[in-house]
């Protein structure tokens, strides 16, 4: 199976207010869930919505869903790990 990445509009710019290098390693990281699908480990409920906060290699954190049947990832935010 092959997942699909989107990036929201609040998380691209999230991800052109990294350095390129940052960008790249995000994207890159982001881009390793083709194959695999996302991990899903730390998993938040808003509402009705199941949401995962997930820590990167890069070093950022990334908040994001999945829709299982599709299947596909849109990553809603992207923040640097202090």
């Amino acid at each position: 199976m092959s997942w699909r990445i989107f990036v929201t509009d609040s998380a691209a710019g999230d991800l052109s207010r990294l350095s390129e290098p940052e960008r790249n390693a995000v994207n890159e990281d982001l881009f390793a869930w083709v194959d695999t699908g996302p991990p899903k480990a730390n998993r938040r409920e808003l509402g009705d919505l199941e949401l995962f906060e997930d820590a990167l290699p890069s070093g950022f954190r990334v908040t994001y869903f999945v829709n299982e049947t599709e299947p596909y990832v849109a990553v809603l935010r992207v923040r640097r790990i202090n």
